[in-house]
């Protein structure tokens, strides 16, 4: 039996809105998943696929016109064969993290606070995760932490932008100094993106600031979960060199042999509109806003993020560390959020909100804020 295995916790973010289901009127203000539906175009491409019957393997690496027209729409920095699809993006983190682990002495770092899956993975394959706390520096990481932190036993480092649950998302300037490090370092860099389709008009990604060398280090993750609302489709994407790529290769090939041919033929024909993922993007940023200027107005601290979906809220002013809070909105007003210990035990005193959900909800749950105050 895999002791690593035994001996793992599972958190899952799922498990806190078992608090409300039994609630007709029960808000979830936990899972980052759209309140809207899938769009029509997609639902649309695997029906005609089911009748055309394209219902056989897919290829390994994914269905090559969707590569294509992904990394043309959104990361022409990349050709079609330095994408792979994957089981999601969560399966696309695993195998990236399998292709650079070696050894039980390895090391990757996570800035917390962190999505739960980075940490629970490096140690399921054997490796050291190495968590910084970024707090002290507005929750973001800078290299003089950074460089404190590698030793010659880290193989790699997670940065996820727009970050889950802060929002936070790194300047352009302080992209510049972070890719001058990476330079000098032998390490590759993780970046999870899923959120990147809820960020401002000016924001810069890594992909458009790397030279080619640094390309070669880096291994970029995103999927359609979040910016088309697909999630139960399980189509992700990992961008990286050829040679990273063709290990991933290898792996998607062992782990699930081939994706959905039928699920990706709706993904296509999804990639051909821009007016709902838009419409959503402003509904669900303009959601997150509302929330912020509320949240401001009742002097409730929260993370100044300026990207994704959620709000970081500190309990300390409702008297409450996150279990406590979550315990009273969950059986007192039928209000599920996600306490802030599940993204590293020092964020004890927040709560994740997630606001990809109707403004009603996020509107009665400022409400049920201002009577606990």
């Amino acid at each position: 039996m895999n002791e690593r295995l035994n001996n793992l916790t599972l958190h899952t973010l799922r498990q806190y809105r078992k608090l409300i289901e039994s609630s007709p009127n029960g808000i979830d203000l936990t899972v980052g998943e759209g309140h809207f539906h899938a769009p029509f175009n997609a639902k649309l491409g695997v029906y005609e696929a089911l009748l055309m019957n394209q219902t056989k393997y897919s290829t390994i690496s994914g269905e090559e016109d969707l590569r294509k027209k992904y990394v043309s729409k959104y990361y022409p920095q990349y050709s079609h064969d330095e994408v792979i699809i994957t089981n999601g993006a969560t399966q696309g983190v695993f195998i990236s993290l399998m292709s650079l682990i070696n050894s039980n002495q390895d090391e990757v770092i996570v800035l917390a606070p962190y999505y739960p899956s980075y940490v629970q993975i490096i140690t399921l394959l054997g490796a050291k995760p190495i968590i910084i706390d970024t707090a002290s520096d507005n929750f973001k990481i800078t290299v003089n932490k950074l460089k404190e932190h590698i030793t010659p036993n880290t193989v790699g480092l997670i940065i996820n932008e727009p970050c889950n649950p802060t929002g936070i998302t790194y300047s352009l300037e302080e992209k510049s100094e972070l890719l001058k490090l990476f330079k000098k370092k032998d390490l590759y860099i993780i970046v999870d993106e899923v959120y990147r389709a809820y960020t401002n008009e000016d924001h810069v990604s890594f992909t458009e600031l790397m030279d080619l060398d640094l390309k070669e280090k880096f291994i970029f993750i995103n999927s359609l979960s979040k910016s088309h609302l697909m999630t139960g489709f399980r189509i992700g994407f990992v961008l990286s060199s050829k040679k990273i790529i063709n290990n991933l290769h290898k792996l998607n090939c062992l782990m699930i042999a081939s994706l959905s041919k039928l699920l990706q033929e709706g993904a296509k024909n999804a990639l051909d509109d821009d007016y709902y993922p838009n419409f959503v993007r402003k509904y669900y940023l303009n959601n997150t806003r509302y929330l912020q200027d509320e949240l401001n107005e009742l002097n409730i601290d929260y993370v100044k993020g300026n990207g994704g979906y959620y709000v970081f809220i500190r309990t300390d002013k409702l008297g409450l560390d996150d279990e406590g809070l979550a315990k009273i909105l969950s059986e007192k007003y039928q209000i599920a959020v996600v306490p802030g210990r599940i993204f590293g035990e020092e964020y004890n005193h927040y709560i994740r909100v997630s606001c990809c959900r109707d403004i009603q909800d996020i509107i009665r749950f400022i409400g049920v804020l201002r009577e606990i105050k």
